[in-house]
């Protein structure tokens, strides 16, 4: 099913830059929830991403204009927290064991 799949890394990357780190916001969520609680992170994170889809921006940067984040966490770890590509769950663990399980069928 998979033979002749070509991935297009840039054009992955622009359809995850789309969502401007909405696509992440959970994540976001739960990363800011061990240094401000659990309910806060959901309400700032909340608020972020409802500035976002009104006056536009990105997640990262309309976080790190936040006082009550701003004044807590270092811009660094909110950029590392609202990038895609640090939300990859079990994809490459599950990736490997394809490749393995096509490679002992050949």
């Amino acid at each position: 099913m998979l033979s002749g799949l070509i991935v297009d890394e840039l054009a992955m990357a622009r359809n995850l830059d789309m969502t401007k780190g909405l696509i992440v916001a959970e994540a976001v969520m739960m990363g800011l929830a061990p240094y401000i609680g659990r309910q806060d992170a959901h309400d700032i994170v909340y608020d972020a991403c409802r500035i976002v889809n009104e006056k536009g921006g990105r997640l990262a940067d309309v976080l790190n204009a936040m006082p009550n984040v701003a004044d807590r966490l270092a811009p660094e770890l909110i950029e590392r927290l609202a990038d895609p590509t640090n939300y990859l769950g079990m994809a490459p663990e599950m990736v490997d064991q394809v490749l393995k399980s096509s490679a002992s069928r050949s």
